[in-house]
């Protein structure tokens, strides 16, 4: 049965690495944060055989957040096809 609503599922990011993906096909390590000082940020945690590592922030390297196709953050720099509609 489908929500009427979003939850995180619905939750895809994209960044110059990542190609649109939702959260719920990503390993487990990925973190997703909102604070006041820096925004939205998507984090690799640290594990055994990789360091932390920012992947994408609102102010940080580029990084696109949409909810069921609605963007909530896009820091990525525009594409053609975005220019012309």
């Amino acid at each position: 049965m489908k929500a009427d609503h979003p939850s995180y599922h619905d939750l895809h990011i994209t960044t110059p690495k990542i190609d649109r993906i939702s959260i719920f096909n990503l390993p487990y390590r990925v973190r997703v944060d909102c604070c006041r000082v820096a925004g939205w940020q998507v984090w690799a945690l640290a594990d055994r055989e990789f360091p932390e590592e920012l992947l994408g922030g609102e102010y940080g390297p580029p990084l696109r957040l949409d909810v069921a196709g609605h963007i909530i953050c896009d820091s990525m720099k525009p594409t053609p096809e975005s220019e012309e509609s």
